[in-house]
């Protein structure tokens, strides 16, 4: 599959026309029985399949992963194992704890300029693709990636619906030295469980898209062509006109979603994440957990 460069005219009359939830709206985040239910039964196949200790995945990102896994157990699992092998070779080998904040790892938030929602209400992730991860850095990159990742889920919206990603390559120099790590890194970020409605790779030189679609050719046979439909290449302006000003970064001419500091943000929105209780309950029944199911949509 090629991802082609396309113009505003010809993109998204129907990217969001499969995200709707049937959650009530709230700033809270409630489980429900057969969210739980799916969390126990990831916890029991990591531990007994896996041989993954509990404190290596802590229960909020658990919680986090499995519903934007659409509460299927197998491939949560096999999403979370992957992911900590690769936490691994970035220096974390002590997987994902509940200590959410890392205070030592917030200057690697550095990619992630401030911004809002987009037009449904779920949240925006914009980066400033391009920044190479020195070796000395590796930890506290990956460290600080999670901790976006859960602070944009932090809303029941964004959590059942899906965000919208955009990759900003305007600025990134194609003549930069590589360090070594890149197809770690890459590799890392691709297994973070995390179901975007819209991918938007803007700005990016004709060299750059090859690269892309040559990885995203290699992808296709791992990843469902519903997802790699949502990829496509825009300008910077076209990526703005598909969200509303207020919400767009600073540097763009947005508003940054009205963000003063993304750190604290990200800080702010980890604070507010529920932790599940993973307690053993009464066991699902198989109606309560298609009816749960059938709520968490891609």
């Amino acid at each position: 599959m090629v991802i082609k460069e396309i113009s505003r005219e010809d993109t998204f009359s129907a990217s969001f026309s499969d995200s709707e939830s049937s959650y009530p709206d709230g700033s809270t985040i409630i489980y429900s029985d057969g969210e739980l239910d799916a969390m126990r039964q990831v916890r029991a196949k990591l531990t007994t399949d896996h041989g993954i200790e509990s404190s290596r995945v802590g229960s909020v990102f658990l919680a986090v992963a499995t519903i934007n896994c659409k509460l299927r157990v197998d491939e949560t699992a096999e999403k979370i194992v992957k992911l900590l092998g690769l936490m691994e070779k970035l220096g974390c080998p002590d997987g994902i704890d509940d200590e959410l904040w890392k205070p030592d790892a917030k200057h690697e938030l550095h990619p992630y300029p401030p911004v809002g929602t987009d037009n449904r209400g779920c949240s925006i992730t914009w980066i400033r693709g391009g920044n190479r991860v020195s070796k000395e850095e590796e930890r506290n990159h990956a460290h600080a990636c999670i901790m976006q990742y859960l602070s944009v889920h932090a809303d029941p919206t964004t959590l059942r619906n899906g965000l919208s990603f955009i990759i900003d390559m305007s600025g990134k120099d194609d003549k930069q030295a590589k360090v070594g790590n890149e197809k770690t890194v890459q590799a890392f970020y691709q297994a973070i469980p995390q179901r975007p409605q819209i991918i938007l790779i803007a700005g990016s030189s004709f060299i750059m898209r090859t690269i892309i679609n040559k990885s995203i050719k290699l992808a296709s046979l791992f990843i469902k062509q519903k997802v790699l439909g949502r990829i496509h290449f825009v300008s910077v302006d076209d990526a703005l006109s598909r969200v509303p000003l207020k919400s767009a970064p600073v540097y763009c001419g947005g508003e940054g979603g009205g963000v003063k500091c993304y750190k604290e943000w990200v800080k702010e929105r980890l604070g507010q994440l529920t932790k599940p209780d993973l307690s053993e309950g009464p066991e699902q029944s198989a109606d309560n957990l298609a009816d749960s199911l059938a709520q968490t949509k891609i």
